[in-house]
C-alpha cells in the first residue's frame, strides 16, 4: 500500500454538506497548510468548483506553496461517486448532480494528478492506516454527521464492491414501517443523522411538543448544528435527549446487523454528531450494538471513536491522491 514519501505538495480536499476543508500535505504526511470555507450546498457546479479552489488556495498560502507545486490532489466527496470517471453522481446534501470534479479542477491544477473519492471511504482509509483502525485486518467505518456514511476497509484498502460504492451503511433500512424505496425516512441516515434528527424534531414540534431546538429546525432550509444538539443535551432538553437516544439505538442496531454478517475486527465511529456528543453517545451505541448481536461468545463487538477528527478526510484524500 502507498505511504507518504518525500516529494512535492499533495492536496487533500474534503467536500462536506456544511463545510469544505483543504489541506496541503508534505512528503512526510504532515498537513502544513489548511483552508476552510462554508460549502455553498445549494449552488451549481461552477460555484462549488470555485469553493474547492478557494479552500485549496487558503491551504497553499498557509503552507507557503503555489498551485504549481501540487503534484497530486484528490477530492473526498459525499453521495454516489464514480471514482473511475471522477464524477460525483449525486449527494443528498448538495444540489448539483453529475458533477465532473476531476475535469472541473483541471483549470486551476492542470499539471497535478487529480482523483475523486468518497468522503467517508477516504476518511476511513486514513483511520485504517494512521488512526483508530491501525493494525486491524477488517474495519467498518460509520460516520454520523449531516448524513450517515460508511466504508469497509480490508487489509488497509478500500473495499468498493460490485457497484464501486460498498459501505453505504446509512442506507440500511432500520424502520420497516417507514421504509419506501428512494425515500430516507426508514433508513439509518433518516433516523440517526442531523437530517433525520431535524425531520423527527419537526414532526414532534408539529404534534405540540416543545424543545429549545425549535428555532434551529423550524426554517425549511434549517441546518441543525452539532454544537446546538450538544448544548440541548447538556441542558437536559427532553426532546433532544429522545432524538439522540433514537440516533444511538439506530446506529447500534446497524452495527449489530453488519457484525452478524461480516464480523469486522473493529468499527470506527466518526462524523460530526458522534464527535460533538462524545463519550455518552459512543457508550449508547456500544450498548445497543451489544444488545442486538447474535453472539459474542467467541468475539465481541469492538467500537472505537475516530482518532483523526477533521484531518481524516484531508489525509485520506492525500493518501488516495498519491496511489
Amino acid at each position: 500500500m502507498a505511504a507518504f514519501t518525500r516529494g512535492a505538495i499533495t492536496l487533500g480536499i474534503d467536500l462536506g454538506g456544511t463545510k469544505t476543508l483543504a489541506g496541503a500535505v508534505d512528503g512526510a504526511g504532515s498537513i502544513v497548510g489548511r483552508g476552510k470555507l462554508k460549502t455553498p450546498f445549494e449552488s451549481d457546479a461552477a460555484t462549488l468548483t470555485d469553493a474547492l479552489v478557494a479552500a485549496s488556495d487558503l491551504a497553499l498560502k498557509e503552507a507557503g506553496a503555489s498551485r504549481e507545486s501540487v503534484s497530486a490532489l484528490a477530492v473526498a466527496a459525499p453521495g454516489a461517486v464514480d471514482t473511475e470517471k471522477g464524477v460525483m453522481i449525486r449527494a443528498g446534501n448538495l444540489a448539483v448532480k453529475n458533477w465532473d470534479i476531476v475535469r472541473a479542477l483541471s483549470g486551476a491544477f492542470p499539471k497535478a494528478r487529480r482523483r475523486l473519492g468518497h468522503d467517508v471511504r477516504l476518511a476511513a482509509l486514513a483511520e485504517a492506516r494512521l488512526g483508530a483502525g491501525r493494525g486491524a485486518s477488517t474495519m467498518v467505518a460509520v460516520w454520523v454527521g449531516t448524513g450517515v456514511g460508511g466504508a469497509v476497509i480490508i487489509d488497509g484498502k478500500i473495499h468498493t464492491g460490485r457497484n464501486r460504492n460498498a459501505g453505504e451503511i446509512g442506507q440500511i433500512q432500520i424502520d420497516f414501517r417507514r421504509a419506501e424505496p428512494g425515500k430516507p425516512d426508514g433508513t439509518l441516515e433518516g433516523i440517526a443523522a442531523k437530517v433525520g434528527i431535524t425531520a423527527w424534531l419537526r414532526r414532534r414540534i408539529a404534534s405540540g411538543e416543545r424543545t429549545c431546538l425549535e428555532k434551529a429546525v423550524s426554517r425549511k432550509d434549517a441546518r441543525l448544528k452539532g454544537s446546538q444538539l450538544r448544548e440541548a443535551v447538556a441542558a437536559k432538553d427532553a426532546l433532544a435527549l429522545r432524538a439522540v437516544a433514537r440516533s444511538a439505538k439506530a446506529v447500534g442496531l446497524a452495527m449489530a446487523n453488519v457484525f452478524n454478517v461480516f464480523s469486522p475486527d473493529v468499527f470506527v465511529l466518526g462524523g460530526g454528531v458522534a464527535q460533538d456528543l462524545g463519550e455518552s453517545y459512543l457508550s449508547d451505541v456500544k450498548r445497543w450494538a451489544e444488545a442486538f448481536v447474535f453472539t459474542k461468545d467467541l468475539g465481541s463487538v469492538r467500537i472505537l471513536p475516530a482518532a483523526l477528527g477533521d484531518d481524516a478526510g484531508i489525509l485520506g484524500a492525500a493518501l488516495y491522491a498519491r496511489e
